[in-house]
């Protein structure tokens, strides 16, 4: 196997390893969207009706506090996800810019 070939096969398993983390963090993500989309909807609804006197400054409060605990919860997720798929994703650059670099070479 020729050194192309191998950083092709390093590329392809990097890639793997990539695309299973994105697919095991996929479900969840995709229900935190869902979850953030409809907490996010309640409190502009909340907010109209607070303007309009439909409903108390305390109703209001308790509102906007469940819509910050859902970012809250949105953002460690997030974090949580980037700690995984950022150093998968890098390894699978730098098998790209390898496997580029060395067909330039073959040109």
């Amino acid at each position: 196997m020729n050194k192309i070939e191998r950083i092709r096969k390093n590329r392809e398993v990097a890639l793997n390893k990539l695309d299973d983390a994105m697919d095991k963090w996929g479900p969840e993500r995709i229900k935190m969207d869902h979850t953030v989309e409809k907490s996010k909807n309640i409190f502009l609804d909340s907010y109209r009706n607070y303007i309009n006197q439909k409903i108390s400054g305390k109703e209001f409060l308790q509102i906007t506090d469940n819509f910050a605990q859902t970012l809250i919860l949105e953002d460690k997720m997030i974090r949580k996800i980037r700690k995984i798929l950022t150093p998968l994703d890098a390894e699978f650059q730098k098998y790209c810019n390898k496997l580029h670099e060395r067909e330039a070479k073959h040109d």
